[in-house]
């Protein structure tokens, strides 16, 4: 009779962790990001190294703005998809023309492109 209870006893643990992790299993869970950097997704590699998507910039789509350090007097910077720029510089395929205090104004293919600083 112990035997017996104790058999049932696992087969009714067995049964209860299948269910269970079977509910769990069904539905894998997908992050929002809203157009934000997913903080799900590490910021260095495997082997040690930064990973960045800014230089993998191919148009104005792929562009966050995700703030701006304003200094008329020393220069301003903006952080382009978590990557430090200046004016001048090119990231991916598009170049910073101009940091302004709420915007930034790219060249992409030649064309001057603003992109505002959301306040969220």
């Amino acid at each position: 009779m112990l035997l017996k209870n104790k058999i049932l006893f696992i087969l009714y643990g067995i049964i209860t962790f299948c269910i269970i992790s079977s509910a769990f299993a069904e539905g894998a869970y997908e992050y929002d990001s809203k157009g934000n950097r997913d903080p799900f997704v590490p910021l260095i590699s495997e082997s040690g190294a930064y990973v960045s998507d800014a230089y993998a910039i191919t148009g104005i789509k792929d562009v966050r703005l995700e703030g701006i350090v304003w200094d008329a007097a020393r220069g301003s910077v903006a952080i382009i998809n978590g990557e430090i720029v200046e004016e001048g510089q090119e990231i991916g395929s598009v170049k910073v023309i101009e940091i302004k205090d709420d915007s930034v104004i790219f060249d992409v293919g030649g064309e001057e492109v603003k992109v505002e600083l959301r306040s969220e």
